[in-house]
Parts: structure tokens; C-alpha cells; sequence
């Protein structure tokens, strides 16, 4: 092993010394006046060592240390490994917690029950009652379910919500059934003025068959 490590030395030695003598040499061609009597431009001289000139350096002196490297590795008996460029990782995106808000869902029974075989709305007796919004807090949508069937079957039967105390039926609160058995039909989401207000129900019969209502509730979904 003795002799290896002499072998690499000596070797070192004698590339350092022709990288230097290159070096110097490059250096002393950049900067040497020009045997060929060359005009230069605006009368001035070029000093210093060129773009060329200091590539070449660069590339002598990138050799050389490449040849320590080298030589060390033999000398030592070790392998360099590839180092490979560690990939910065992503920068996280915060993430904000957020409290999710808690749907509930109450039910207000509606009194009172009744058929009709009129074509046009007629208010069920006893099925009055009153609605206010402002009763339910974190109030967001509001259905009407109806228990509903069709005496013999022939035509369609209807129910709605009519507000009393301003004389309109309750927007989006009509259902319907052709079925002789009963029928929980829901409407979709109804639209109650602000306030307390008298609401009752009323029904009604696409043909001369019986419209039977027999009860209702109001289906209304909270979020707090």
C-alpha cells in the first residue's frame, strides 16, 4: 500500500506543477503585447486577462481540484457517492379551523282534520293555528307535511297552508296525492310573512271525489 500511496503523491505533485505552468502560462499570453503590430480600436490597449483567458483558468483550476478529489478517493480506498440536490418541500398551506354549525329539527304539530269534494280551496274546519318566525332562532327552511288521500281514487287531491291574517296561501306550502290510500306528501321550502300570524289549512278536489286531509305538521330545520 506504500507504494500506491507514493505512486498517487508523485502523480499530485506533477499535476499541480503542470496546472500552475498553465496557468502562469495563460496569464503571461493574455497580458503579452501582440507580435503581430495589431491596430486597436480608439487607441486604447487591452489589459488584464480576457473572457478566454479567464475560462481557460477557470476550467485549470476546476481539473485540479477534481484531481484532489480523485486522488483521495485512491489514496483513502473510499467510494464518493452522488450527492443528489435535496428537494424543498412544499411550503403547507395553513388550515383554519372551523366550528361547524349544528343542524336541528323541530316539529309543531297542526290540530284538526277534514275532507272536501269542492273544486276550489276550502279551509278545513279546526286546523287553525298560530306561526310566528321569530319563535325559532337560527331558523333556516321550513316544510309542510300532510297526510293525504283520495276517497275513490279518481282525480287529485290538494292541500295548503292559508294565512289568515293576511289573506294569501303560504307560498310554496301546496301538496298533492292521486292515491286512495294514505299519503305523507312534504312540500317544498315555505315562505312566512314576519310576525305572529293565524295560518289554517285548506283543501281541495280536481274532480268530484272526496279530498281527505287527515293531519300535518310543519318540519322546521335550525342551525346553531
Amino acid at each position: 500500500m506504500n507504494w500506491q500511496k507514493k505512486l498517487a503523491w508523485g502523480i499530485l505533485i506533477i499535476d499541480l506543477l503542470a496546472v500552475n505552468a498553465g496557468v502562469g502560462h495563460l496569464v503571461y499570453k493574455s497580458q503579452a503585447p501582440s507580435t503581430n503590430n495589431q491596430i486597436i480600436t480608439n487607441n486604447q490597449e487591452e489589459k488584464g486577462c480576457g473572457e478566454e483567458c479567464l475560462a481557460a483558468v477557470r476550467e485549470a483550476v476546476d481539473n485540479y481540484q477534481l484531481s484532489i478529489v480523485n486522488l483521495s478517493a485512491t489514496i483513502t480506498g473510499t467510494v464518493i457517492p452522488t450527492v443528489k440536490p435535496t428537494a424543498k418541500p412544499a411550503a403547507q398551506q395553513a388550515v383554519t379551523a372551523t366550528n361547524p354549525k349544528i343542524r336541528s329539527v323541530q316539529y309543531v304539530t297542526i290540530p284538526g282534520n277534514g275532507s272536501t269534494v269542492t273544486n276550489g280551496w276550502t279551509v278545513l274546519s279546526g286546523t287553525e293555528f298560530y306561526f310566528d318566525l321569530g319563535d325559532y332562532p337560527g331558523l333556516k327552511e321550513i316544510y309542510f307535511e300532510a297526510n293525504l288521500k283520495l276517497f275513490n281514487g279518481n282525480g287529485i287531491a290538494y292541500a295548503r297552508l292559508y294565512d289568515s291574517t293576511h289573506g294569501i296561501g303560504v307560498q310554496g306550502s301546496e301538496v298533492q296525492t292521486s292515491s286512495q290510500a294514505n299519503t305523507v306528501v312534504e312540500s317544498g321550502k315555505l315562505s312566512f310573512w314576519g310576525g305572529k300570524n293565524l295560518i289554517k289549512v285548506q283543501s281541495r278536489s280536481l274532480t268530484a271525489d272526496t279530498a281527505v286531509y287527515n293531519s300535518g305538521r310543519l318540519r322546521i330545520v335550525m342551525e346553531n
